[in-house]
């Protein structure tokens, strides 16, 4: 699965790691597909919010956002019906250090991931 998503990450031009303000990260990620996922990651005291912007999905599809942690952990950040032609921004937050943070994702509710960003 490693190379699989070292792969998916080379070819989707992610840009990891754009430091904004301390203790905040700022990840990118484009699919091959269409679909980008920004986000910015705020430390909060032991867990960290989350502001992500997703375009390029399907209509109508069901997603998640979903952050896994360097333990393999999935918690789930959000959820929302994919609009038409519309870039969706939603914010989240879930009881994750910002140092253990791994990827974010979007995964369809069918488990179909969309993008993955992985953290620097």
């Amino acid at each position: 699965m490693g190379t699989t998503l070292a792969a998916a990450v080379l070819a989707g031009g992610v840009h990891l790691g754009r430091q904004h303000a301390p203790g905040t990260r700022l990840l990118a990620a484009s699919s091959p597909d269409g679909v980008h996922l920004t986000t910015e990651v705020t430390a909060a005291g032991g867990w960290v919010r989350l502001r992500a912007e997703v375009d390029g999905v399907p209509s109508g599809s069901r997603c998640r956002l979903v952050v896994t942690d360097t333990a393999g952990n999935h918690y789930v950040a959000g959820g929302w019906v994919a609009p038409s032609a519309t870039r969706t921004t939603l914010t989240g937050a879930v009881v994750v250090p910002l140092p253990d943070l791994a990827t974010i994702s979007v995964v369809t509710t069918d488990n179909h991931t969309l993008i993955t960003a992985p953290t620097p």
